[in-house]
């Protein structure tokens, strides 16, 4: 056989093993896309105006509420996981027989949320992000997604101070626990925006991989395999078992946390496939990765899933649980809310009431005046230590459970003012603009703008007690409170305090107290009352010492605590009257008159009036 014959054969050959086998290849890649096709068909993309869930990104109310609220109440958020939306996440069947579908934060929750007396001021949120992975998906991360829980919560919810006020609490399932951690982080991290951290009070994960997910193995490998369909995979990248992100994450919020923390975790398995009986199931989340320990920390399973920690069809075992621990939370934040009582003194341990005076007051502060910048004022007005501020105070203790917010201001000079304000503002948990310039006007203190505001527009009723306001000149009737629903009271040695509140303020001129207070006052520090047996000796003794101590409260309380250290209450009187005779400036100590009364003001104007009155 010729050469060239055989060539050609060979040749012919191996073209046509060349041409079967670039067939079989094109054929198996072509079989490849089909199937890749027709696997991926159903899955859907988020381009295309019908394609996302219905709620609407950003927060969506699970109720029918009043915007904007009031101070004082509790707003929940709920945040779903990856590639899920507020539409499926808290949606369950009623049963296994019933088609019928509940969301349980919709409509079991307005219903069973209480607080102590009846319902209270909660709004209950969704919050909608874009954490659709699978196709034509959004690069998102968690950083991007913390950032933008913030921005939604401040431009929708937190718009006035009243709102920036408010409770929050956070129940997040999944990865969504894992945006809620770095939102704080981020809010934490800017001075306009660390009010929402703050005022985080609970946090509710449920399921949240707090060191990461066995799942996100299989959920990477699957984005890698849709990576031709555009899917992030970055956003599942840093899920991994023990990750570093996860780690550090961790950390820095435990770090700045102080909240009360609520960890829900799965006891049963997911069930990825079954044959005959063998059967594969997987946690999703760990125990050990779902929960942590702290001193705010607590943590709870649920015998469900990892999807059925977020769905309630029914008012179940699993539901009540997660409901017990929300009623705990708002319990408590109300209980803590109607203890708004940001006054720094107390009565003193041997505060005598006095009858006439106290009568006078509870029924002037009962006066209304519509037409006055605020509708109830009264101004308590006499020389230092006769006991305005302690009346003032008594008032306040009294009423603690009829007034929320009360506040007390120390209106002595400028500085005090601004403290007081600086520290109500802290109280109230306001937002101050940082670019605030303090100039030498005391109104213009963004201190004092954002509690005079907050007032003004409250709906609670609020009293402000300003106590010494004597010097009119630094411009304290500038600040003082305005609002349809508050009450003021002032003190001042200054008669005129009256005009500080015009078109409307009641008045009351306190005195140097009667025989019988003063007695009683100093009986009290000698451990006798008026209605028990007391000697002669030791009842006109103590005439004798409030004589010439002028009937002044605070002076006679100074000597009560000088005469009380002594065994014998003959004794102690009869010696007392023999020192004030003999040197009287030194039984007035200025250390003794600051714990009674915390402005040397007042003590030098005691302490001069009761010499002069006695030389």
């Amino acid at each position: 056989m010729a050469p060239a014959f055989i060539i050609s054969t060979a040749l012919l050959s191996l073209l046509g093993t060349t041409t079967s086998v670039i067939f079989t290849t094109v054929a198996l890649l072509l079989g490849i896309v089909f199937l890749y096709d027709k696997v991926t068909k159903n899955i859907i993309t988020r381009r295309g105006a019908g394609n996302g869930p219905n709620a609407s990104f950003g927060l969506e109310s699970a109720h029918t509420y009043k915007l904007p609220a009031p101070a004082g109440g509790i707003d929940i958020i709920f945040i779903h996981g990856l590639g899920s939306n507020p539409d499926t996440t808290w949606q369950a069947t009623a049963s296994p027989e019933s088609k019928e579908h509940v969301t349980w934060v919709r409509d079991f929750l307005p219903i069973d949320l209480v607080s102590d007396g009846g319902h209270q001021d909660i709004r209950l949120f969704f919050y909608n992000y874009d954490s659709y992975w699978k196709r034509d998906a959004l690069p998102e991360r968690l950083t991007t997604l913390g950032s933008a829980l913030v921005g939604w919560i401040t431009s929708q919810i937190r718009t006035t101070d009243a709102e920036r006020s408010r409770h929050l609490v956070f129940v997040a399932h999944s990865y969504g626990g894992l945006v809620v951690k770095k939102a704080l982080l981020h809010a934490q991290g800017d001075p306009s925006l660390s009010y929402v951290a703050e005022n985080t009070k609970a946090i509710f994960f449920l399921g949240t991989p707090h060191s990461g997910s066995s799942f996100s193995v299989w959920g990477r490998w699957q984005a890698r395999a849709l990576s031709l369909l555009r899917s992030n995979s970055s956003i599942l990248a840093d899920l991994d078992c023990d990750s570093i992100l996860l780690r550090d994450l961790h950390h820095e919020f435990a770090r700045i946390d102080r909240a009360t923390i609520f960890n829900f975790y799965e006891q049963r398995p997911i069930q990825l496939a079954r044959l005959w009986f063998f059967t594969w199931e997987e946690y999703c989340v760990s125990e050990s990765s779902a929960t942590y320990a702290g001193p705010r920390v607590k943590n709870f399973g649920l015998s469900v899933d990892h999807y059925g920690l977020n769905k309630f069809g029914s008012r179940d075992v699993n539901y009540r649980n997660v409901l017990g621990k929300l009623n705990e939370v708002t319990l408590s934040l109300a209980a803590e809310a109607k203890c708004s009582y940001v006054v720094p003194l107390e009565t003193v341990e041997s505060y005598t009431q006095r009858k006439d005076l106290w009568s006078e007051l509870e029924d002037k502060m009962r006066i209304r005046h519509d037409n006055a910048s605020v509708p109830y004022a009264v101004a308590i007005s006499g020389l230092g230590g006769v006991g305005k501020s302690q009346l003032a105070l008594k008032f306040a203790e009294t009423h603690k459970d009829h007034y929320n917010p009360i506040l007390w201001v120390d209106a002595t000079d400028k500085e005090l003012v601004l403290s007081s304000f600086q520290r109500l503002a802290t109280e109230l948990q306001l937002q101050i603009n940082a670019n605030t310039k303090h100039g030498s006007v005391l109104i213009d203190d963004g201190n004092v703008q954002a509690v005079l505001r907050w007032l003004s527009k409250a709906d609670g009723k609020w009293l402000v007690i300003i106590d010494n306001a004597d010097d009119f000149t630094f411009g304290i009737k500038n600040v003082i409170p305005k609002g349809p629903r508050g009450s003021v009271l002032i003190t001042s040695q200054n008669e005129l305090s009256i005009k500080l509140i015009p078109r409307g303020c009641e008045q009351i001129q306190v005195g140097d107290m009667s025989p019988q207070e003063s007695t009683t006052l100093l009986l009290h520090h000698l451990r006798l009352s008026i209605d028990s047996p007391v000697t002669e000796i030791v009842t006109t003794g103590c005439k004798q010492v409030a004589e010439k101590l002028g009937y002044l409260a605070l002076a006679i309380d100074l000597a009560g605590a000088y005469i009380g250290n002594e065994a014998d209450p003959e004794d102690a009187l009869t010696q007392y009257l023999d020192d004030f005779t003999r040197h009287g400036d030194a039984l007035l100590q200025i250390d003794r008159f600051q714990e009674l009364r915390p402005t040397q003001k007042t003590v030098w104007t005691v302490w001069d009036t009761t010499l002069q009155q006695n030389q």
